[in-house]
Parts: C-alpha cells; structure tokens; sequence
C-alpha cells in the first residue's frame, strides 16, 4: 500500500477572498471616479464664472470709454433686446460669446443699467447671466463714473 502525502499549504489566497477584495477595490474606484467628476464639473463653473467677470471687466470699460460730459451723454442703459438669456433676465442687453475650453462659442448675457446718482455721477451696473447644465448662474459689478467736464 502506497503513501500519500499531503501537502498543506496555508500561506495563499482563495478564490472567494481574491473576489471580495476586487469587489472592494472596484467600489473604491467608483467612489474615486465619482470625486473625480464632482472636481472637473466644479472647475468648470469656476472657468465660466472667470469668463463671466472678464465680460462684465469688457462692459465696464466700455462704459468708462463713452462721453459723459455736460453737453454730451452717450452713457445710457442697454437698449437693444436680447433672448436666449436664461429666466429673469432683463429683455435688454449685450450677448458675449467667449470661447471656454472646448466649447468654441459659450454665451454670456449682459446687461448695462446706468442710474444717476447726481449731476455728476452716474452709477453702473453690469449683471452677467449664464446657464452650465440647466442651472442659471448671474455676476453683477457696478462702478461710479464721474462727469468730464467739457
């Protein structure tokens, strides 16, 4: 009658406990990927919400550049209508098209009020809307400008 040896060697890993550790490991990378959209889309309103405040920047200077001066007033409200613009925006202003990483032609609405404060000085409010995944998000900036005398 012959021998058997059996060799017991615990120093491995069973299929059952290979499966639970992907299984783990693949819920940790989904958990991963998901923070990792969550990041890219919060980038993403900070770049359009940067290119917001450059628009209404290019507003108020255009503001600053016209004639505000005892016989001439070219500083006025917007005036021209405007659509597309997401709800509760006011139906006049400036549409401003920017260029935002891959979409070529991303749309700001603008809009100017001016106000008069005095003889003197005039209030300037720019409000800027946009809309990023059905959501509307709106920037305002305001200034004083002054009269010039002549």
């Amino acid at each position: 009658m012959a021998q058997r040896i059996v060799f017991r060697n615990e120093k491995g890993l069973t299929l059952v406990e290979v499966l639970i550790s992907l299984v783990v490991l693949l819920i940790v990378f989904l958990a991963l990927m998901q923070t990792a959209l969550v990041a890219i889309d919060s980038n993403m309103r900070n770049v359009l919400r940067d290119e917001a405040i450059n628009a209404a920047e290019m507003r108020v200077e255009e503001a600053r550049n016209l004639v505000f001066t005892v016989s001439t007033d070219t500083l006025v409200s917007d005036a021209a209508p405007i659509a597309g613009c997401p709800a509760g925006f006011p139906a006049n202003g400036l549409l401003v098209e920017r260029e935002v990483r891959n979409i070529p032609s991303f749309d700001f609405c603008t809009n100017r009020t001016v106000t008069s404060i005095d003889a003197e000085n005039r209030r300037v409010n720019i409000r800027v809307d946009w809309s990023w995944k059905g959501e509307s998000f709106t920037h305002t900036i305001s200034t004083i400008i002054r009269r010039q005398s002549g």
